[in-house]
């Protein structure tokens, strides 16, 4: 199916659209090369939590972050630094880590479609949204009203990385719990929202 927007598509190519897009969500949250990255980092995050331990607990709480952040920044003095690294347990542990405190605080998933590792495996890795079902509470809700779906996108490898030259009050607590929330539309004359 060629792409044309969705607010274009009659109901029978919308139907479509959802299928085909469901297919996909559906793939890049199932999928070998996703769940071997996944079970590679689960079975080295015992050893990065006992290295750490001083630093802990690690517990996958919210309350965690700020001790996450400083080790991340005592670690990686530049954004450079950290992405040289990024295949490293340090770095790589640390994402994983990041991504499942949001997944079991907020109900997030990890994904990866594997045609972003054909594409350009040094620079894709799996991110944090919310499932399929929850692409309703998103619909329209991006400011300039395109996105069809507007779930947030979490990269917590990407966060990491840029994390040493991010200002302090912008760091890892910064907005954590709102940008998991639907967003509002305040334009009283929106098609997309009751207003």
């Amino acid at each position: 199916m060629t792409y044309q927007d969705p607010s274009d598509m009659d109901d029978e190519e919308y139907q479509e659209y959802l299928r085909e897009e469901k297919t996909k969500d559906h793939l890049s949250a199932h999928n070998p090369l996703l769940e071997d990255w996944l079970a590679r980092l689960k079975d080295a995050f015992p050893a990065w939590a006992g290295q750490h331990k001083a630093r802990g607990p690690w517990d996958f709480t919210v309350d965690s972050l700020p001790r996450l952040e400083a080790l991340f920044r005592d670690t990686f003095p530049s954004t450079e630094d950290a992405r040289a690294n990024i295949d490293e347990p340090r770095l790589a542990v640390a994402a994983w880590y990041l991504g499942e405190v949001h997944n079991r605080t907020f109900h997030a998933q990890w994904q990866f479609h594997p045609s972003f590792a054909d594409s350009n495996p040094h620079n894709f890795r799996p991110h944090v949204t919310l499932p399929w079902d929850r692409r309703d509470d998103f619909y329209r809700t991006d400011p300039e009203h395109i996105e069809d779906d507007a779930r947030p996108i979490y990269s917590p490898t990407d966060v990491l990385c840029r994390l040493p030259n991010t200002p302090l009050e912008n760091g890892l607590m910064w907005r954590i719990g709102e940008q998991w929330e639907p967003g509002g539309c305040d334009d009283e004359y929106c098609r997309y929202h009751a207003n």
